[in-house]
């Protein structure tokens, strides 16, 4: 029963991984917004002395906001790998006599 519990905590950590690597190559939640932000600008009425400092702080919360996404899937993603390698050396050792990694 060891051997299916680690088999799914296996599953989960690669799913964590896969997760985490997922984050990394989304369209982020800023590069939509500066996109719309683009077409907004045409039709703002905002003094044009406050446009500049109004547009640099926009970009600077979503460049902020995007950060944190990518930090969070390295985090994930690390967490995930790391399960997953634990896991993997466990199940090898338990189910097998001939594990590749007693060779290393």
């Amino acid at each position: 029963m060891r051997t299916v519990y680690s088999y799914i905590r296996l599953t989960l950590a690669s799913w964590m991984f896969l997760g985490g690597v997922a984050l990394q190559f989304l369209p982020s939640a800023g590069a939509l917004e500066r996109e719309s932000r683009d077409r907004e600008r045409l039709l703002q009425s905002v003094p044009v002395e406050n446009r500049a400092e109004w547009v640099r702080s926009r970009d600077l919360e979503d460049g902020r906001s995007e950060g944190y996404i990518k930090f969070s899937g390295v985090l994930i993603g690390g967490v995930g790998f790391g399960m997953a390698l634990f896991e993997a050396a466990y199940v090898c050792a338990r189910s097998s006599r001939h594990c590749p990694l007693d060779t290393v």
